[in-house]
């Protein structure tokens, strides 16, 4: 059998680069769930078939199998008999109780918590009337394309525009030599690769900011507020807390790859790609069991703790 070595197309701003990697049928999967969790894959769609799946990342059928089988078993796919495989459908969604005054948590969680794509839930919480996000991620670029989406909703008249938008976001200090990842897999601290992470973060901050205080320049929202801080060290989990209700969590895996840096040198490096990361919703109702409110609850003092202790305000 040939020696398989993984050709991406789409690769993400992390460049992604396999050819370092020791198992492919992992980073198949990765690259699918990259493309189901930001939704170049819609809820329903037919993947390729295997044949073409293997033709594409130049690996076998059987490499192929497994990486399905591996999206089956964290429910991302569907794989029908004779049909072929599907992207599961979107999670179900809960409406929010009438009557439920503002600032409270609702909805139910789910037993079996299952992942989820950013979108739906992001789309439900720009149809408040006061809009509060509070993310803590390594780079905000899942978030910042969906953020883009829902100011053209808003543009388009698809949805009433909310009144106020409020968004805190927590990112690592890529001058901190405290960071654990990126970092070069000999272990030494390579201020390139930090600087390379800074250019990614400082650009998709930009566009969402751009994005929403265009809501307020068009007088479509009467107030804007973004603030980012840093902290020295790179979150092992990504957190979005949407109008206090929701609680999206993922996990940022360390993997080994190779990154191109601007001088043209190819660097091993250990990183984590938050754009594939799988998402995972927790919610609650007033009338709700401590458990699962207490998600929730605790994500939120999480994230206050650490925005007054541990992070550093920077204009933006």
């Amino acid at each position: 059998m040939p020696a398989e070595q993984l050709y991406v197309h789409g690769v993400t701003s992390h460049d992604f680069n396999p050819r370092d990697f020791k198992f492919p049928y992992l980073r198949v999967a990765d690259e699918l769930r990259k493309e189901i969790n930001s939704e170049v894959r819609q809820p329903g769609e037919r993947l390729p078939t295997q044949e073409e799946l293997a033709e594409r990342f130049g690996v076998s059928r059987a490499t192929i199998n497994q990486a399905l089988s591996l999206l089956r078993k964290e429910e991302l796919i569907d794989t029908r008999q004779g049909r072929g495989s599907f992207v599961a459908s979107e999670t179900r969604q809960v409406p929010v109780p009438s009557g439920s005054p503002e600032g409270t948590v609702w909805g139910v969680v789910s037993e079996r918590v299952p992942p989820v794509l950013l979108k739906p839930y992001l789309v439900e919480a720009f149809e408040a009337n006061a809009v509060k996000l509070d993310v803590f991620s390594m780079t905000t670029e899942s978030l910042a394309a969906r953020v883009v989406d829902q100011k053209d909703r808003i543009l388009a008249g698809e949805v009433s525009p909310p009144r106020s938008i409020t968004a805190r976001l927590l990112l690592p200090n890529t001058e901190s030599k405290a960071l654990a990842i990126p970092r070069q897999v000999s272990g030494e601290d390579d201020p390139r690769v930090r600087e390379r992470l800074g250019g990614i973060l400082r650009s998709h901050v930009t566009m969402m900011r751009s994005a929403l205080f265009e809501l307020r320049r068009l007088k479509l929202v009467e107030e804007v507020d973004v603030q980012v801080r840093l902290v020295p060290f790179a979150p092992q989990l990504k957190l979005y807390i949407l109008n206090n209700r929701v609680v999206l969590q993922g996990f940022y895996i360390p993997e080994e790859g190779t990154v191109a840096l601007p001088d043209g040198e190819d660097v091993a490096t250990y990183d984590a790609y938050g754009t594939g990361a799988t998402l995972y919703p927790f919610r609650a109702s007033a009338d709700s069991t401590p458990e699962q409110a207490g998600v929730v609850r605790t994500a939120r003092k999480f994230f206050d703790a650490t925005w007054d202790n541990l992070a550093t305000k920077i204009p933006f």
